[in-house]
């Protein structure tokens, strides 16, 4: 195992120590990280990455087969572009959380803020208590499961993809509808929440499954005043 003090290094250097760390030994230990901006992006090679504290903006962004470990809160955009491997925060995450991602997964221990998975393509986004305002917007495809209460305008213009909320989902966007979960749902969600250790879950959980109406898939002028809105 490789280790890593970032205290005295640029942002430059200390990406290059933690790619070269992966590739000697396949696992890296990130000191004093400081909440610094745009760690560990870009990385494109199997191992993991444990950062021992809070990271700043871009951690983990447009990451490819790694594993991230991030002890403590991550900043805006975390794996955002992700398009493999796995990013999990033990502490919150701030803004657009796994923007754009296109693959692998998220997970978030604590709560996400805003637009959490704005224009998520593909992959898994976990989130271990509440999301803020405009969360899953124009979602086109893969999973977010969310352990406790959604923000304004939940899931709102999405096109494809499946959301499930335990919490409250009082506001849910334009063009979202709640529908039946299926046994496969059901067993689906639990393994997630296991396989990463979830806390704080009811035994017997009702995940509320929301989808898109598809509505907005075409223009109908007797839709008009939803097509305004979502534009």
């Amino acid at each position: 195992m490789a280790s890593i003090d970032c205290n005295g290094l640029s942002i430059k250097e200390i990406n290059q120590a933690i790619k070269e760390g992966l590739h000697k030994d396949g696992e890296v230990h990130v000191a004093n990280p400081n909440s610094r901006h745009n760690l560990g992006v870009g990385l494109d090679q199997p191992g993991k990455v444990v950062f021992q504290g809070s990271v700043g903006y871009y951690c983990g962004g447009m990451l490819k087969q790694c594993t991230i470990e991030i002890n403590g809160n991550a900043g805006w955009s975390v794996a955002s572009d992700m398009q493999s491997g796995t990013v999990v925060v033990h502490g919150n995450s701030s803004a657009a959380a796994g923007a754009a991602m296109r693959g692998g997964t998220l997970i978030v221990h604590g709560s996400s803020g805003p637009r959490t998975g704005i224009s998520q393509k593909a992959g898994t986004i976990v989130i271990g208590k509440n999301v803020d305002y405009m969360s899953g917007f124009v979602m086109q495809r893969g999973l977010m499961v969310v352990c406790g209460d959604t923000g304004d305008a939940f899931a709102d213009s999405i096109y494809e993809g499946t959301l499930f909320v335990l919490g409250s989902a009082d506001d849910l966007g334009n063009d979202a509808i709640i529908t039946d979960s299926s046994d496969d749902d059901k067993l689906k969600v639990s393994d997630l929440l296991s396989k990463y250790k979830i806390a704080g879950i009811p035994e017997n959980p009702e995940f509320k499954k929301i989808v898109s109406g598809k509505k907005l898939y075409n223009f109908d002028k007797s839709d008009f005043k939803l097509w305004r809105v979502a534009l």
